[in-house]
């Protein structure tokens, strides 16, 4: 995770005075770091599960976050709720984000409607992934080419000066 994290970082022009909506956030630290380089406004959102950890990170940077809103929720990937439920300030996010969310096959259907579902047509959709079992990498490189009709594999070198494995990826996606 540290190192999609890392790249997420070093390509953060993209969220700038932008509505974010970051899908499986765990300890909400992509999330966070979106509000610090100044997204509008952030939607963190995972299981249920993880909100305490979520709210509580958020609080302990909320001296240093400078965005209008950020806001923890809760987001089942099975059961993904309508965008007009989100409650942000506009109709769709215009960035969203998925750090490292890919490691298990069974999990891509399920992100990957839920991507579907709360994506509008001008939703830039940045992807760290890191390719971990040939299943779940098959799988979501079709699905993500069934969702997205632009997907850019962004050189981390030439946009980051970051040399990375093989195995990561940087993806900036639209439909």
């Amino acid at each position: 995770m540290g190192s999609c994290i890392f790249i997420f970082f070093l390509y953060t022009t993209k969220v700038k005075a932008k509505s974010v909506l970051e899908l499986g956030s765990g300890p909400a630290l992509v999330g966070i770091a979106a509000a610090l380089l100044g997204a509008k406004e952030v939607i963190i959102s995972d299981l249920e599960y993880t909100l305490p950890l979520m709210r509580n990170n958020v609080n302990l940077n909320k001296d240093t976050i400078e965005c209008e809103r950020i806001e923890c929720m809760q987001l089942d990937w099975f059961d993904p709720p309508f965008i007009d439920t989100l409650s942000t300030s506009i109709n769709f996010p215009e960035v969203m984000i998925i750090a490292d969310c890919v490691w298990v096959e069974q999990l891509v259907n399920p992100l990957m409607d839920t991507v579907d579902k709360l994506c509008h047509d001008n939703t830039e959709v940045i992807v760290t992934y890191q390719r971990r079992g040939k299943g779940a990498h098959d799988l979501f490189m079709e699905r993500l080419h069934g969702i997205f009709s632009k997907i850019e594999n962004v050189d981390t070198m030439e946009c980051c000066g970051l040399d990375k494995p093989e195995s990561i990826s940087l993806f900036l996606c639209r439909r």
